[in-house]
């Protein structure tokens, strides 16, 4: 692809980047010790290696369009640049306001660069036809798709563990029941009768 072919957004987007890259290897806040020493960092740090991180993706998406190379992922490549871009800017304030001590030039024109690079991913959208809510829909759709997919891969009854079976305790034999006698048990026999007692009287001689 001719780079004089290219849209204004997209002249923005890809010059906006570089020049925030550059200006990130920088001292965003220094500290100088009576004129004699100064110590300061740059943007690669906490948060801004994020920011960092996404100005470099955004450079490699523009060179894949350069290079005529189309990538699938649900996105049409303008909304794939606004999706970085607006990440940038969200990273790159963020840096900016958690560090907001000993602010350098190069902090600053970070931050108007991310800016600058978010106006020219909107510019780019507007040469295509599309809108915010293109972008929106978009995603959700695709966000919608990625959910699908994984719970395809999971495959179903995946998502709870299936519930394992108690095994009963075991019945307890019954007792055995005594056994029943057709006839009535006996009466008990009457105890014998005494003897008559003998007489204590002697008996009379003749």
């Amino acid at each position: 692809m001719d780079i004089s072919k290219l849209s204004h957004g997209v002249k923005i987007v890809l010059g906006g980047s570089i020049a925030f890259l550059v200006a990130s290897f920088f001292n965003w806040q220094q500290v100088e010790f009576a004129g004699i020493a100064s110590v300061g960092v740059s943007m690669w740090h906490g948060v801004g290696v994020i920011a960092g991180l996404l100005a470099i993706a955004i450079i490699v998406w523009e060179g894949l369009r350069l290079a005529n190379m189309k990538i699938e992922i649900g996105l049409t490549p303008s909304m794939v640049t606004a999706a970085l871009a607006v990440l940038l800017v969200f990273f790159t304030v963020l840096k900016f306001l958690i560090d907001n001590e000993f602010r350098t030039f190069w902090a600053w024109l970070g931050l108007a660069l991310s800016i600058a690079i978010v106006v020219g991913a909107w510019l780019n959208m507007q040469d295509t036809g599309e809108s915010i809510s293109d972008l929106k829909n978009s995603m959700a759709a695709a966000a919608s798709g990625a959910a699908a997919a994984a719970r395809s891969v999971g495959g179903p009854g995946q998502d709870a563990a299936p519930a394992q079976e108690v095994p009963a305790a075991p019945t307890p034999p019954a007792a055995p029941e005594p056994p029943v006698s057709a006839e009535p048990p006996a009466a008990p026999a009457a105890p014998a009768s005494e003897p008559a007692a003998a007489s204590d009287e002697p008996q009379q001689t003749a």
